[in-house]
């Protein structure tokens, strides 16, 4: 009796393994939701299955997400081309798992990158190019002890009044700047700064 008790248990875990039946975490649900209510335009409607009325309310199942398959929890975003304006609110730190966040080629309206950013220390990977990003890059980023790559070129009108943050990302592998403006920053070659090979980074500088 104990042998078919275990038995019976074991195929119930299975079984539940392999229908996929973990959804996404209530609360990282609801930032992405708050996420969306803070954006101010989403033209072709590409965030239209992030709604908790649509027939799959199942976050993982929403365009751009990605859960772990075991866990649930939210571990990428790809939001890249996809026309969005608006503003870009802390709720995304409730995301404690995100590695992986890419919001190129939208159109954010000449804001500041947010410096909540610094705190989203699980980050790995993180692409804001082309994203209309304007003003001075946030010296909170220095606080992604864990991000490979990160990409914030063709921001025009973003710039560094000095790139000591750099410094701090021992982890990272790729790092584009290209047509950011660092007119300001007149030690921006130093090899402390970079402790990296310069194989693998890309910075141009623009006067």
């Amino acid at each position: 009796m104990r042998t078919l008790a275990v038995f019976v248990l074991v195929w119930s875990v299975c079984a539940t393994a392999s229908s996929g039946a973990v959804s996404c975490n209530e609360k990282e649900k609801q930032a992405l939701l708050d996420f969306k209510q803070a954006l101010s335009s989403d033209p072709p409607g590409a965030l239209s299955s992030w709604s908790p009325h649509v027939h799959d309310s199942d976050c993982c199942n929403w365009r751009g997400v990605h859960c772990d398959n075991m866990t649930g929890r939210i571990v990428e975003l790809h939001l890249s081309d996809l026309n969005l304006t608006g503003n870009l609110t802390p709720p995304l730190l409730d995301l404690k798992f995100l590695s992986y966040l890419n919001l190129s080629y939208n159109n954010f309206g000449g804001s500041p990158i947010p410096s909540f950013f610094g705190s989203m220390t699980s980050l790995v990977h993180l692409d804001l190019h082309e994203a209309g990003f304007k003003g001075l890059i946030p010296h909170h980023l220095r606080n992604l002890s864990s991000i490979r790559y990160l990409n914030i070129r063709d921001n025009y009108g973003l710039h560094a009044d000095n790139l000591n943050w750099i410094a701090h990302l021992r982890a990272l592998e790729y790092l584009d700047m290209s047509n950011v403006n660092l007119s300001r920053e007149v030690n921006w070659l130093r090899e402390d700064l970079f402790p990296l090979s310069f194989a693998k980074r890309k910075i141009n500088k623009i006067h």
